[in-house]
């Protein structure tokens, strides 16, 4: 993949899912549980 079309990919996918974790209630509540539970098992 050239990296002119991977960062065009990074950029969307980045967008779609701040777009989604600001306007999507029921998946912005997963995306955040999950993701504290990957932080806190990282953490020690």
């Amino acid at each position: 993949m050239k990296p002119k079309n991977y960062l065009i990919l990074c950029v969307s996918v980045c967008l779609l899912v701040s777009l989604t974790i600001l306007f999507v209630p029921g998946v912005s509540e997963t995306i955040e549980t999950r993701l504290l539970t990957f932080l806190s098992t990282n953490a020690r």
